[in-house]
């Protein structure tokens, strides 16, 4: 075995100890069906505490085994750091049911019911740890994202606030409205090869996937339904990596009767189908740029971490 090949076994080695160290694979069964979910509880976990539930969704094809490292176990890091339990749930055969977008996926097409399976795994986490009820939160890349507005959508009063990478707002869901109000934070590349940012058909490996909102548009149906219609914040980030081809713009909308409910856009110019701050998961032609000058992790849990 030559060098590179060994220290890249190595490397991999070690990442797949400390996942499987970091996370445990929960059962639970939804609608007589077999699933599962990752558990990740901090070092330092007490009883006599109420802890924050954060879910990671992975995205279409993904797998919740495969979302710590994804991320750059980043969410474990900071589950660690400030308390809260990370949860990577499991889609049915590799996709979540996040709607009549399309029936491509089995989830969809089965008419799977992902909202009960959520229902299923915050029981089984209530019966297993002390959680905060009041501060469940969820955030989820492609599938994953389109997933966690229908979360919000339909489950209100359990989801505090949600995360949105690389996801828009399906067209089917543009019809719903909100109960009570629901923070939620986008990250959306402008130059996705997928999910198009100005709205129109997804498209993956030359296959539509149904039709979505602009990014525009999903953010104005968020700010409308949440009564965030106060600009309170512009921000351009540094461009602190200029090898990625990449800048970071963020927009900050509030409720003026509550400054805790708020609709964030953070927009990667000529960012791709991909979660900032992580690995290049596939090659630019197919999913386009990473951006490195923040991590999308770290955005979403300051997002939710000051949402009591």
């Amino acid at each position: 075995m030559n060098k590179l090949l060994l220290s890249i076994t190595l490397v991999f080695l070690a990442e797949l100890a400390l996942a499987q160290r970091w996370t445990e694979t929960m059962p639970v069964v939804v609608d007589g069906l077999k699933r599962n979910y990752e558990l990740f509880v901090p070092e330092n976990y007490s009883e006599g505490k109420a802890y924050p539930v954060v879910f990671i969704l992975h995205g279409g094809g993904g797998r919740a085994s495969r979302m710590p490292r994804f991320t750059g176990y980043r969410f474990n890091e900071l589950a660690e750091r400030d308390g809260f339990i990370a949860v990577y749930p499991n889609g049915y055969k590799k996709g979540w049911n996040d709607g009549e977008r399309d029936t491509l996926t089995e989830a969809r097409r089965l008419k799977i019911n992902d909202v009960r399976y959520f229902d299923v795994v915050i029981n089984d986490l209530k019966k297993r740890l002390s959680i905060d009820e009041e501060r469940i939160f969820a955030c989820g890349i492609s599938n994953g994202g389109f997933m966690v507005q229908r979360l919000a959508l339909e489950r209100p009063g359990i989801f505090k606030a949600i995360g949105v990478v690389a996801a828009n707002m399906s067209k089917d869901q543009q019809s719903k409205g909100l109960e009570q109000p629901v923070p939620v934070i986008f990250i959306c590349g402008t130059a996705d090869p997928l999910v198009p940012y100005n709205g129109g058909p997804v498209t993956v490996f030359n296959q539509q996937r149904g039709e979505v909102l602009s990014v525009h548009e999903s953010i104005q149906f968020w700010k409308e339904e949440n009564s965030c219609l106060v600009l309170a914040e512009e921000t351009e980030y540094p461009d602190l990596n200029t090898s990625d081809d990449c800048t970071v713009h963020k927009t900050v909308w509030k409720n003026p009767d509550n400054s805790a409910i708020q609709v964030v856009n953070i927009r990667i110019e000529n960012g791709g189908h991909t979660w900032p701050g992580t690995r290049q998961y596939l090659p630019k032609r197919f999913i386009g740029n990473v951006n490195r000058d923040i991590n999308g992790c770290d955005e979403i849990w300051s997002f939710f971490k000051v949402i009591k």
